[in-house]
């Protein structure tokens, strides 16, 4: 890294500890010093692999930094020095895809929609945002844990590619058994080409054996055939007819009849199957979550900033509740919410008109005895003008591309859903000094954030934080920042900085 940390400076290496293999080496386990998380490192040795390679990783790296949804592991730091590049991600504690359907042979056909759910998400976000991941297998989905429950999550963007539709993509890349026949042909193929590996990854999970096998030779001409192998009988008779439509939609030799990510997410299988389980939750939002969206909006730049890092610092289990609101909202299945999804889930989906008139509110009128809701920052918020909820959409909108992001909804909701640790605040705060000084000053803030952050210079966002004038901005300092924000430190560091208590404060909430 340009400030010259190294990955021992800022985490503990388990060398003996390997998560699994690859084609770069080991991946091993390492345990953040500032944090105690645990994350899988990948090293790569610049002197063992090819230049094409390295350039290959320098544009895994790009890709994987701009990627932000529940169902795909992040990437949390990147290191290079002279010898090597390494990579930190989340450390999926729950194992790939392949290893749990190995232990359980097939998947019942609940558990194999929601799986196939939550890879549709994955792959609808990449494919809204132009990128394509062209291997896709049961090996690149980990499960964030151990729990039957676990969320899936996708890895290994070293193939992914940022598409322009207007060309087609020719590298013929990928694992065999999971390749699209339009890839193999030669020809040029599109974003597509994911969908029939989702197809294969499905077919597996419902009978336990894979739609094409033998050697590799053999497996090439039966793709190309499309010549699918459902000739076991015995395990098919116990799948549904729509699960069979299913994959036959994904299964199709013309990329053109294959079914693409929004079409998949609505096939009958899918949506029978959520609707059996009663596990779609509801779209609107609860009132803490809008009391948060109030708070943020009407909050300083600085203040934004600092959520916004320790949105990053969430574990999986601090966010769970915020992810399920958040893919909830998005019905489009983008990955991100739009304007109209964040009007839904504010106002309520009874409120929404799609016919073409005003999207105002209506509150009954006073004479029918409805009771109103008490005039708090969320009840305001419900009851809000468009203009209102068009001027909070553009705050959330960090990037000003029409779409807010996981973190920004988590920046913007996790303190009033969360008690945030102080191995969280540090882990951001250590994140921000970036020299290790162990205060922070304006260039540590430029560092970090760039040199504006919502089209704010970074210097001023430096000087409101510095609230004594010293030129610099120590722990407590922070936390008194972050304590202006609602997040709740340890009882241990309130008291140390002097800090208010949860009572105090939420007596002075609203």
């Amino acid at each position: 890294m340009g400030n010259g940390r190294r990955v021992e400076d800022d985490y503990e290496v388990f060398n003996r500890r390997v998560l699994g293999t690859g084609l770069s080496g080991n991946v091993v386990l390492a345990q953040g010093r500032h944090n105690g998380r645990r994350y899988a490192l990948k090293r790569i040795m610049k002197s063992k692999v090819h230049q094409k390679a390295l350039k290959q990783l320098t544009a895994e790296v790009e890709i994987y930094l701009t990627l932000d949804h529940p169902n795909i592991a992040r990437l949390k730091d990147v290191y290079e020095d002279e010898g090597q590049v390494s990579l930190l991600t989340e450390c999926c504690e729950g194992g790939e895809l392949y290893a749990r359907l190995s232990r359980t042979g097939t998947y019942a056909e609940k558990d194999a929609a929601e799986a196939t759910r939550q890879m549709l998400r994955a792959v609808g976000y990449l494919h809204a945002h132009s990128v394509v991941h062209r291997d896709l297998k049961l090996e690149n989905f980990l499960y964030e844990s151990k729990e039957d429950n676990s969320p899936l999550k996708l890895i290994d963007f070293g193939f992914a590619k940022v598409w322009d539709p207007s060309t087609l993509m020719m590298a013929s890349c990928g694992s065999v058994a999971y390749v699209s026949p339009d890839v193999l042909k030669g020809n040029g193929y599109t974003s597509k080409c994911d969908l029939w590996s989702l197809g294969v990854i499905v077919f597996m999970l419902l009978v336990g054996y894979p739609p094409f096998h033998g050697s590799e030779q053999e497996m090439r001409s039966c793709i190309l055939a499309g010549k699918v192998d459902y000739s076991h009988r015995s395990r098919w008779k116990h799948v549904s007819r729509d699960a069979v439509d299913f994959v036959k939609r994904l299964l199709v030799k013309d990329p053109n009849d294959r079914l693409d990510v929004p079409g998949a997410l609505k096939h009958k299988w899918l949506i029978e199957q959520e609707t059996n389980m009663c596990k779609k939750p509801s779209v609107e939002l609860p009132r803490e979550a809008l009391r948060g969206l109030r708070h943020y909006q009407r909050t300083s730049h600085v203040r934004r900033a600092v959520l916004q890092l320790l949105a990053q610092e969430l574990a999986p289990t601090e966010a769970c509740e915020l992810r399920e609101f958040f893919l909830s909202m998005d019905t489009n299945g983008e990955g991100t919410i739009r304007l109209s999804e964040l009007k839904e889930a504010i106002r309520g989906p009874a409120v929404s008109d799609g016919t073409g008139g005003t999207d105002e509110p209506v509150s009954p009128p006073a004479s029918m005895g409805a009771p109103r809701e008490p005039m708090t920052p969320a009840g305001m918020l419900k009851r809000a003008k468009s203009q209102t909820l068009i001027q909070l959409f553009e705050v959330l909108d960090a990037n000003g591309d029409e779409q807010i992001y996981y973190s920004d909804f988590l920046a913007a909701t996790m303190d009033a859903r969360t008690q945030l640790r102080e191995e969280t605040l540090r882990a951001a705060f250590h994140r921000l000094d970036a020299d290790g000084s162990g205060t922070l000053s304006a260039s540590d803030f430029r560092r970090v954030l760039g040199d504006t952050f919502e089209g704010v210079d970074v210097q001023l966002l430096a000087n409101q934080a510095d609230k004594t004038g010293k030129g610099e901005i120590s722990f407590d300092d922070f936390l008194q920042l972050v304590e202006a924000c609602d997040a709740s430190p340890t009882p241990h560091a309130r008291a140390r900085a002097g800090l208010p208590s949860p009572a105090e404060l939420l007596g002075s909430v609203e």
